[in-house]
């Protein structure tokens, strides 16, 4: 068999790149309000100073990251500028401060520094780039309890997730394929052959599952009425929660599970009517949740490229169990390709579990352009992480 070229990948940025911008620092002034809840006026400054910190720093990322970053991968830029915003202010001073009709608003002006925070943005992005556009399936489960009276189905969470995954490029597959196929009860753990079942059925890499609730919480814990004194509706005090899971579809592997509550949304904020809040109050939420799922997505995403992902090989055309481990042996050789372990072989066919440093498009490629006994390899299928190979006679 020949030997190919099949670069290494590199996880992050290379540190030497950003060396000489480590100590950069611009300042920037951002402004953030917040609603004052049960008369905690001091709660609400530290929310209002936070989301101001929050946009200087956005700001500076707009300054330091091209142009086609926030374009191709804005949702990811925001996120990740949310997820770590302490760590890139050197200093903040409190430019000013004032509470009108029960909402505080801080304005700051901050000294951020832009080395680091560059660094981590094109680290994030380089990670989801280097995967090739990879496919995803996201299907939640979400109900929503109106004043203990009913209960209704929707889909807030599934569209915000979907969305934030199309900007960030992947490939998120149409859910309906599971129509009468694939049965799953809401809080239902989901087996590895059910994650691979769905992955063959949609042909996607990865598989996005959980449950939402939403609920209208009249006379709760707030302190602020949701009527005036003359019976008008005022706003509509919506929480809840959401409980999300994250499979490889190629091994059933779960690769992070994330939980937490979904906070109201401000008063301000509320909408005139239940469906339209508990989509406010998705909406109010949304970069804590998909910035939850996101995190376990680079971090199995920097992994894979570091120690190689997982990739099924199916091989046909090999005449005897020697010949199939023959075969193992050469493509071990290859560059890129860490590990490779037989599974099975039945009738002419092989399985194997190959650890590769790289996506399964990029494995598909490099052994296409090689032969096995002067035989030539075809590829008759790129599915996930699933690669079917035929060799000729």
């Amino acid at each position: 068999m020949k030997l190919i070229q099949v670069g290494m990948l590199s996880v992050l940025c290379a540190s030497a790149a950003f060396a000489a911008d480590a100590a950069t620092v611009v300042t920037k002034e951002g402004t953030g309000e917040s609603a004052v809840v049960n008369k905690d006026e001091a709660k609400a400054f530290e929310d209002a100073k936070q989301k101001a910190l929050r946009s200087a720093v956005e700001q500076a990322a707009g300054v330091n990251i091209d142009a086609d970053t926030l374009v191709v991968n804005n949702q990811l830029v925001r996120d990740q500028v949310f997820a770590n915003t302490s760590g890139y202010v050197k200093k903040f001073d409190i430019v000013s401060k004032k509470v009108e009709k029960n909402v505080v608003t801080v304005t700051v002006k901050a000294d951020v520094i832009t080395g680091d925070l560059d660094k981590d943005i094109q680290a994030a992005r380089s990670v989801i780039k280097r995967m090739g556009r990879p496919s995803i399936v996201i299907m939640v489960n979400e109900q929503t309890l109106q004043n203990g009276k009913g209960i209704t189905t929707s889909d807030n969470i599934a569209t915000v997730l979907t969305q934030a995954f199309k900007n960030d490029g992947w490939d998120v597959k149409d859910p309906a394929f599971a129509a009468g196929k694939i049965h799953i009860a809401p809080g239902a753990s989901l087996a590895a052959a059910e994650a691979k079942e769905i992955g063959d059925l949609s042909k996607a890499s990865f598989f996005l599952y959980g449950t939402g609730s939403l609920r209208n919480e009249e006379g709760g814990e707030s302190m602020i009425p949701s009527t005036d004194n003359k019976g008008n509706r005022i706003w509509f005090p919506v929480s809840g929660q959401y409980d999300l899971a994250l499979f490889s579809t190629s091994t059933g592997e779960v690769i992070s599970k994330v939980a937490g509550p979904l906070k109201g949304v401000d008063v301000g904020k509320s909408k005139l009517s239940y469906e339209n809040t508990a989509y406010e109050v998705v909406q109010f939420n949304k970069a804590n949740v998909i910035e939850s799922v996101r995190k376990g997505v680079l971090e199995n995403f920097r992994n894979a490229l570091t120690n190689g992902q997982e990739i099924a090989l199916v091989v046909a055309g090999l005449e005897s169990y020697g010949s199939a481990q023959q075969f193992a042996k050469s493509i071990e050789t290859m560059n890129s390709i860490k590990s490779v372990e037989q599974q099975q072989f039945d009738k002419g066919k092989a399985t194997y579990r190959v650890s590769f440093l790289g996506t399964t498009s990029q494995l598909a490629e490099a052994v296409e352009a090689v032969t096995f006994k002067k035989r030539k390899i075809e590829v008759t299928t790129v599915n996930g992480n699933k690669l079917e190979l035929q060799v000729a006679k």
